[in-house]
Order: structure tokens, then C-alpha cells, then sequence
């Protein structure tokens, strides 16, 4: 059992770090968490190499996420703007290629299927509609069902109530 760990944050010791690691602390088997504002994930440039070949012409850390060894996804992020950080936007315009080569080559792509679960911390009054838009599709390119019942942990009130002092984070956490 693998859980890949996606933490759009680019605080290592802020409000989505703190969720996550809580999480880790249920999670059985090898974790792998990729800090995205460290990582070497490059947006989508439009080269338009996935309209005549198969993949993505960009070779960078997104390699670990196209890989697909692992059972659970987790998909964590800050809401900034109504959305996901721009790491966490980037990761998601490189899955462009699937849908490219599904198109144009007629080539599918299909993950194997594993669970996602998503983590936002918000601070501001925003509505976090955007960002589970966002991270909807990361969850369909990645073949991770997503329950946004069972698998969505929150805390949007970090302005006010830092994350570790949220009380309905550990009830979260514990109905996963």
C-alpha cells in the first residue's frame, strides 16, 4: 500500500502541512509527499508534442505522479484566490497530455484506480469552489475516486482558527 501526498503549500509547517501530517499518522504502507513549490513541475508551454506523440515532451518531477505506484492520492493545497496555488494548477495543466493523446492519437490513458482524498485550508471568506473544481479533475485524469463526503478535510477559517486548534479536523480525520 502507497499514498502519494501532493502538498501544494508553500509552507512546510503551516495550516495544509499541519492537516497532512495528522493524516500520516493514519496511513499505513510507504508515504511519498511532494512538495510542489520545491519540485521541478513545469506547466504546460503548448509545445503540442502530445497531439503526434504519446506523453508529455517535458521529463521533470511530474514522473513520480505519472509512475501511478500508488493506492491513495492526497491532494492538498491552500485556497488562493478562489483555487488551488499555482504549483498545484501547473500539476494539473500537465495532465493535458491524456486528453491530447486521447484526441488526437486516439490513445488512452488510464490510471490505475486508487482513492483521492483532498485537503484545503483557507483563511480568507472565500469560497472554495473553484479549487474543488480544480482538483475534481486532477482526481478524473489520476483515476482517484473522490468522495466529497468521506474523503474532503477541511479547515477555511484559518484567518481566525489556525488548523491545529480546529476541533472538527481530528473528527474529519477520524471518519476517513
Amino acid at each position: 500500500m502507497k499514498t502519494l501526498i501532493l502538498n501544494g503549500s508553500p509552507h512546510k509547517n503551516g495550516d495544509t502541512s499541519y492537516i497532512v501530517n495528522e493524516l500520516k499518522k493514519k496511513l499505513d504502507g510507504e508515504i511519498e509527499e511532494i512538495f510542489l513549490y520545491n519540485a521541478k513541475i513545469s506547466p504546460c508551454v503548448d509545445c503540442r508534442y502530445c497531439w503526434k506523440n504519446n506523453g508529455c515532451a517535458i521529463k521533470d518531477d511530474m514522473e513520480k505522479i505519472y509512475k501511478d505506484d500508488y493506492d491513495t492520492l492526497i491532494v492538498a493545497s491552500p485556497v488562493y484566490m478562489y483555487n488551488v496555488t499555482p504549483p498545484m494548477f501547473s500539476l494539473l495543466t500537465r495532465l493535458n497530455y491524456i486528453w491530447s493523446n486521447k484526441y488526437f492519437l486516439d490513445i488512452t490513458h488510464i490510471f490505475k484506480k486508487k482513492r483521492g482524498i483532498l485537503v484545503l485550508t483557507g483563511g480568507g471568506s472565500g469560497e472554495p469552489k473553484h479549487a474543488l473544481d480544480t482538483v475534481n479533475l486532477i482526481f478524473k485524469f489520476l483515476n482517484a475516486d473522490f468522495d466529497r463526503k468521506k474523503d474532503y478535510i477541511y479547515s477555511l477559517n484559518t484567518n481566525n482558527v489556525p488548523a491545529k486548534d480546529d476541533t472538527q479536523i481530528k473528527k474529519m480525520i477520524e471518519n476517513l
